[in-house]
């Protein structure tokens, strides 16, 4: 009975080398084209493309879902329209776009790679709110007894 698990054993080894060892043309081609697009080095030029079009896709993806009439609202987006401010040495990104305000959370630089946020907020600023009285608190003093 060992005798017999042994050889099961050995047999269903060397099927899973086999099957290795076969697809080691394509695994190995895999990693050097890996190797290579993680060593290329990128223009400003072609950043600015890559994370024009994060910024749009993201922004597709979030209002498509967000809002009512999204085809309307999604036809005349243009990325002239939209105002972003990333923090330095992060992946975090803060997305204005008419009363929408957006952070969305990447896990690599949304700059190098085409890549969809794993993270997003979303807040829609109301008509004629104004944001400094948010800030603003009032301090109440309660009068001497």
């Amino acid at each position: 009975m060992k005798l017999f698990l042994l050889l099961i054993i050995a047999l269903f080894s060397g099927q899973i080398l086999f099957a290795q060892s076969a697809e080691g043309g394509l695994a190995e081609e895999f990693t050097k084209l890996e190797d290579y697009l993680r060593s290329q080095k990128l223009t400003p030029e072609e950043k600015k493309k890559i994370f024009e079009t994060n910024v749009i896709n993201s922004l597709k993806v979030t209002l498509g879902r967000k809002v009512r009439e999204s085809k309307k609202e999604l036809k005349a987006l243009k990325f002239q329209d939209i105002q972003t401010e990333r923090p330095v040495g992060t992946n975090n990104l803060y997305v204005k776009y008419k009363n929408y305000y957006i952070s969305y959370s990447y896990t690599a630089d949304p700059e190098s790679y085409l890549i969809s946020p794993f993270e997003e907020k979303v807040l829609e600023k109301p008509n004629g709110a104004d944001l400094n009285a948010a800030h603003s608190e009032e301090k109440t003093t309660t009068p001497p007894k």
